[in-house]
């Protein structure tokens, strides 16, 4: 596990909608949260999903914190605090820009960027998909909200560890391949889902196309640097 410091200066990889743990050290309380806004090297906003209506606000805002989440396959983790709070419409924190993220790498297969056209099964239901990153054990998916016939019913059906099948066809086979395995991370808005797959037991042949293109793809990067 290699655990490297971020500098301040660099953009917080992570994304709206990333599900967040949330630590709150003088609490000795974990709880899960979302991020739905923020303004660069200035704050974040999260949605609470606990009830925290029992601790003062001002002893929140006293608290220090640790936010841990999942990003393209790498847990990161920052210290922040807390700059304001709203109950309603929400449970809205503002939290301060992280200063220093670590990044604790939890990938043992490198993933290889690529655009390779898919169809997403889950629960019966099949979205156009567009692989954009991919390796021996998973890949990153993105499904355009245009594509499906019932956007809303798939959205619903898309949820963490629900079991999912790609249909790939790999460059120069000529036919398509399932890749089949367990959706891991999600992230939605209104005109796509982009989620994480790690792959399950693959047939050999389709196991051997997979590492084949992967192969191809690490070929093709060697090359360009």
């Amino acid at each position: 596990m290699n655990i490297n410091p971020l500098g301040s200066s660099v953009d917080l990889p992570i994304t709206i909608g990333t599900e967040l743990l949330v630590e709150f050290q003088d609490f000795t309380l974990r709880t899960k949260s979302e991020l739905v806004g923020m303004r660069h090297n200035q704050y974040l906003i999260i949605v609470m999903q606990h009830d925290m209506s029992g601790i003062r606000p001002d002893v929140l805002k006293e608290s220090q914190i640790i936010i841990r989440y999942l990003y393209r396959g790498s847990v990161y983790g920052f210290r922040t605090s807390v700059l304001n709070l709203l109950n309603a419409p929400d449970k809205l924190v503002f939290l301060t820009y992280p200063k220093k993220i670590e990044e604790f790498r939890v990938r043992s297969n490198p993933r290889f960027e690529c655009i390779l056209p898919a169809v997403t099964s889950v629960e019966g239901l099949d979205g156009e998909t567009v692989v954009i990153d991919i390796s021996i054990e998973g890949c990153r998916c993105v499904v355009k909200s245009a594509s499906l016939e019932d956007a809303d019913a798939f959205y619903k059906t898309m949820d963490i560890n629900r079991e999912a099948a790609l249909r790939v066809q790999f460059p120069g086979t000529g036919e398509s391949y399932e890749l089949t395995g367990s959706i891991r991370n999600i992230n939605k808005d209104a005109d796509r889902i982009a989620f994480g797959m790690l792959f399950g037991p693959l047939k050999e042949e389709t196991k051997k196309r997979l590492e084949d293109f992967i192969s191809l793809i690490s070929e093709v990067k060697k090359k360009e640097k």
